[in-house]
């Protein structure tokens, strides 16, 4: 592993912050250490957290579904995730209109997809 540069230690106690400004389209936000995103990407966790807050619209218990998914998929890092809501109201249902062509993936997005969709 590579620390800072300068530095001959691997870790960082500098966090990575970036100022955004929200919008009402903002439902949630999930922060979570590398232990999550090493094993998810933040689609997969947005996915993840959408439908729990669908079920329950309990942000702890979304918390909770990304850690046991995390583990699922052998995380090897610590694990530490918070949902925050921004309403509170569960998020709406995405309606997706039917659509008469047929569509295909690849082999990569159907991997993807099968692991947002094993809960």
């Amino acid at each position: 592993m590579k620390g800072p540069k300068g530095s001959i230690c691997p870790l960082s106690s500098e966090p990575e912050l970036e100022e955004i400004v929200l919008t009402e389209e903002d439902e949630f936000l999930i922060m979570g250490c590398d232990g999550l995103w090493d094993v998810m990407s933040s689609q997969c966790a947005v996915t993840i957290v959408r439908k729990e807050l669908m079920l329950h619209n309990d942000p702890e218990k979304c918390s909770r579904e990304l850690v046991r998914e995390a583990l699922k998929r052998n995380s090897c890092d610590n694990l530490t995730t918070v949902v925050v809501c921004f309403s509170p109201d569960p998020p709406p249902k995405i309606e997706i209109p039917k659509s008469q062509r047929r569509r295909s993936i690849s082999a990569e997005g159907l991997d993807l997809l099968k692991g947002c969709l094993e809960l």
